[in-house]
């Protein structure tokens, strides 16, 4: 488990870290020993969560950790050369996301590991509470910022209510799979009460997400339902079905609110208002370009011209100074951690540990498209964070939560039977 968990995140952190290193040190006679603290403290996280699995014997697959260090090193080296790295220091919130989270993952694993985790689902109506109190705590005491709520220091803790959605309706769902896989020509058809008692709990933490005005999170959490009904079912219908109608109901929403006109203008038409909503998308296409194949270098570009890169707009800063290619590698370590994840809960012993996995997995793989779709004006902008690179405690805190859990539930699966 060495190479993959540590020697292989750190040869991506390190070239990275180096280069703006180099950059800084052009500039200046010397650097201090504070410039050398994102690689000690992501050299001590790996070590830690390497010397976790050792001592757990950790019997899953390395794939998933593996990937997760890697887009973290990769995204501490983004937030040190932005420079918020060094202004989030212990002294505000987001300084502790990367040690609570790291925390959480390894607890989360030892906690779970060894088929624990079907625990859980007896106890669904506390996680479906957690969920709800989360959402509602923002909506309540959070203040509105840019168009949605949040407390006070920028906090926006409804992201660990992603996780905790995704473990109280897997209950729901694994305990009512057969019904659920009723159908009629290849065409879904369950038992009407089981789809109101599934939407029954589905309802309150989805109202409460639009009352905070989260709907990059309300679209990102019903495009999660329906994988894991497509999953626990193995009916493709409800995900390329319910897909085209979310999509549908979404371009029918969003002209209704001013925030969704001002957002589908600056898509459809970002010239049009250049020196207002569409300057962002526009200054990070144009980002985009300016890297080119092989991007002006880390530490060369100029990526504080996109208005809050360190956060939903980190892979324009990818794209501009590593270039086409480094957004590609950056891609394909996703498109690992993702593919990882569904072989992970397709080997899984239960239908509960499967419909986790399935939901913990699509969350990340459809919150990175969106993040990524919105970057390259692909889809209209959702706020959406992009997972382990985006500046942003509690999307850091949830996204490491959720590895811990992948985790747990890839050491309870079958080992795969070497070919003959």
């Amino acid at each position: 488990m060495f190479l993959p968990v540590v020697v292989l995140p750190l040869l991506v952190f390190a070239p990275l870290h180096l280069s703006v290193l180099a950059t800084r040190l052009a500039q200046t006679p010397s650097l201090g020993w504070p410039e050398l603290a994102p690689a000690a403290l992501f050299a001590a996280t790996v070590l830690l969560l390497w010397a976790a699995m050792a001592i757990g014997r950790y019997g899953g697959s390395p794939a998933v950790p593996s990937a997760a260090m890697a887009l973290l090193g990769v995204g501490m080296a983004v937030q040190y050369r932005i420079g918020s790295f060094r202004a989030a220091g212990f002294d505000a919130p987001s300084g502790w996301a990367l040690p609570v989270g790291v925390l959480l993952m390894i607890a989360a694993y030892f906690a779970l590991r060894r088929r624990r985790i079907e625990k859980l689902e007896g106890i669904w109506p506390w996680t479906f509470a957690a969920s709800v109190a989360v959402i509602l705590a923002v909506v309540v005491l959070g203040r509105s910022y840019r168009g949605a709520k949040y407390l006070p220091g920028g906090m926006n803790p409804v992201e660990i209510a992603k996780p905790l959605l995704v473990l109280f309706v897997s209950a729901l769902l694994s305990g009512h799979r057969l019904d659920l896989r009723r159908g009629l020509l290849g065409v879904p058809l369950p038992p009407p009460n089981i789809l109101a008692t599934v939407a029954v709990f589905w309802l309150p933490p989805m109202l409460l997400l639009v009352l905070q005005g989260d709907l990059g999170m309300f679209a990102l959490m019903n495009a999660t339902l329906l994988a894991m009904l497509a999953a626990v079912t193995h009916r493709s219908l409800y995900l390329t079905g319910g897909l085209a109608a979310l999509l549908s109901l979404a371009a029918a929403a969003m002209p209704l609110t001013r925030r969704g006109r001002v957002r589908l203008v600056a898509w459809q038409d970002p010239f049009s208002c250049a020196t207002d909503a569409g300057w962002q998308i526009l200054q990070s296409l144009v980002a985009l370009y300016t890297g080119g194949i092989w991007g002006t270098g880390l530490g060369a570009g100029s990526p504080r011209s996109v208005p809050i890169v360190e956060s939903d707009f980190a892979y324009a800063m990818i794209g501009e100074e590593l270039g086409l290619a480094g957004c590609c590698a950056v891609a394909l370590l996703y498109a690992v951690l993702v593919v990882s994840g569904v072989r992970l809960a397709s080997r899984a012993r239960s239908a509960y540990a499967s419909c986790v996995a399935t939901g913990l997995v699509a969350c990340l793989g459809f919150q990175t498209l969106l993040n990524l779709a919105g970057v390259t004006k692909a889809l209209p902008l959702t706020g959406i964070p992009l997972p382990l690179v985006s500046h942003g405690g509690s999307s850091l805190v949830a996204t490491l939560l959720s590895i811990g859990l992948l985790m747990a539930i890839s050491d309870e699966a079958p080992a795969i039977r070497a070919p003959r």
